[in-house]
């Protein structure tokens, strides 16, 4: 179950401070009380990030200083150099948490658009679940290239990684992945205030492509411009011979 620490801890301190009860001294006594209050943390978490990001319009957007971030028009480039390379064969490509869906009019019918909040997706669904309809339903279609630009930034060590494998298995061997990574930094819009932002680091990050069998390409900062707002930018390309 994916863990909002911000979200649990007010939780808590709320029902102690009311009540006069600490959660962790009945999480044994009455399991099904600790159960109940992991499963009213979790909804609120899903609340919280579909009144946020169910409508793009309160925070960041994919346009924003398009011309000088490595994940906007510099990334239309390199995809568009993949694609010459092979211009009779049409890139298949995922868009995970793609939010208005912007690449969509840059990329057309080559790209999958996935978000679990925003209507305007193709697929308004989350990575966890869009990875169990490729497996159950549609034969696991892999792809050439997948997007994934602040999209898997919530949850503990171990929700993270699990989404990220599931990103990896989406993609083709010799396929690229191209990343923007949130290294812990609240929005600043207040209606963030509750959202549990992952702390990225470029030592994670290697660990973790490591581990998932993917050559590191690049980490970089996504931003020309020096500041306490950039984010991370990375590309991994899956190691041949791993499915």
């Amino acid at each position: 179950m994916r863990v909002n620490k911000k979200i649990i801890a007010d939780l808590a301190n709320f029902i102690q401070m009311r009540y006069g009860i600490s959660i962790a001294d009945y999480q044994e006594k009455y399991p099904d009380f600790y159960k109940s209050f992991l499963r009213m943390h979790y909804w609120m978490d899903e609340i919280v990030l579909e009144n946020y990001f169910g409508n793009n319009d309160k925070g960041w957007k994919q346009h924003d200083r398009w011309k000088t971030r490595k994940t906007g028009q510099k990334l239309l480039d390199k995809i568009s150099d993949i694609q010459d390379l092979s211009p009779e064969i049409p890139l298949k490509i995922l868009d995970v948490g793609c939010g208005n869906n912007d690449w969509k009019q840059h990329l057309g019918a080559k790209l999958t658009g996935i978000d679990p909040f925003n209507s305007k997706a193709d697929f308004k669904i989350s990575i966890n679940d869009y990875y169990e309809l490729q497996r159950t339903k549609l034969g696991l279609e892999q792809f050439d290239i997948i997007l994934a630009l602040g999209s898997i930034n919530f949850g503990d060590h171990v929700e993270i990684e699990k989404q990220v494998w599931k990103v990896v298995q989406l993609l083709k061997p010799g396929g690229s992945i191209y990343w923007r990574f949130n290294p812990g930094i609240t929005h600043a819009n207040p209606q963030a205030q509750w959202i549990d932002f992952f702390p990225w680091s470029e030592d994670f990050i290697k660990e973790l492509a490591t581990r998932l069998k993917c050559t590191v390409v690049e980490i970089s900062e996504d931003h020309e411009e020096k500041g306490s707002n950039n984010r991370l930018y990375s590309e991994w390309t899956k190691n041949i011979g791993f499915n």
